[in-house]
């Protein structure tokens, strides 16, 4: 597997001795937690196959509540290490970016009536035309340079500042919603903000996601690596990250 050098989170270091030791930065996946939080009853894995994989995967499901676990280090772990072996495993990790309300029970994953409310504005920047495989370094570069557009552009009408991902084939913008209502008129007003951005800032090469306005939209989980299609020279799978900069 071809995997871009920004993904991997290790350093060498030279002690004072001479010899070197390895370590660890804080794995990248524990930026998921500044996107779905401690405060959340119920979080979910979906685990998907691929787009235009050759094994293709069954799909899988899996919820974790903090009251199942001895404390809140205990349940993290837990998620973070189910989240990093179904990758493994070489399926493609999501979570819902909306909290699930505490009644839920399933089965399967979260649908639109069980989310609790809107706490995130997804903005999803990816490439046009073809998406069968993984994006080159020119498509990503293009698809930041939209999302610092978007970013400045909202911040000029007071907008707070968002959280930034790069998805694997694009960029993420996860701008916070005061715990609006779950209701299909903030849905509607969700739709018209990503339908405005299009407008505004879609080019030739990549454009906003319109479609990423409902309540139970997943969004790939940051430390997993994003697999589309079959990767190549100049096309390689690379891991979905939380950047502190565009």
């Amino acid at each position: 597997m071809i995997v871009s050098a920004r993904s991997v989170p290790t350093a060498i270091d030279i002690g004072t001795d001479g010899r070197s030791s390895l370590f660890h930065e804080p794995h990248p996946i524990k930026g998921v937690w500044s996107l779905i939080g401690k405060d959340r009853p119920v979080v979910e894995i979906r685990a998907l196959s691929p787009k235009g994989s050759r094994i293709p995967l069954h799909p899988f499901v899996q919820h974790f509540r903090p009251c199942d676990y001895n404390d809140l280090e205990s349940f993290r772990s837990a998620f973070e290490s189910k989240a990093l072996a179904l990758n493994t495993e070489g399926y493609n990790l999501y979570t819902p970016i909306n909290p699930i309300r505490s009644d839920f029970r399933g089965p399967g994953g979260a649908r639109d009536t069980d989310i609790e409310c809107r706490t995130w504005l997804l903005t999803d920047i990816d490439r046009k035309g073809d998406t069968s495989c993984p994006a080159s370094e020119e498509e990503i570069d293009a698809a930041r340079a939209v999302a610092r557009s978007i970013r400045d552009y909202l911040a000029s009408l007071e907008w707070p500042s968002p959280i930034a991902m790069e998805s694997g084939n694009g960029f993420h913008l996860y701008y916070p919603l005061a715990h609006l209502e779950n209701s299909e008129a903030v849905s509607a007003q969700i739709k018209r903000t990503l339908s405005v951005l299009a407008t505004k800032f879609d080019n030739d090469t990549v454009g906003v996601d319109r479609g990423v306005y409902n309540a139970s939209r997943i969004t790939k989980i940051p430390g997993t690596i994003a697999r589309k299609g079959v990767e190549s020279e100049g096309r390689p799978y690379r891991m979905a990250m939380i950047v502190d900069d565009l």
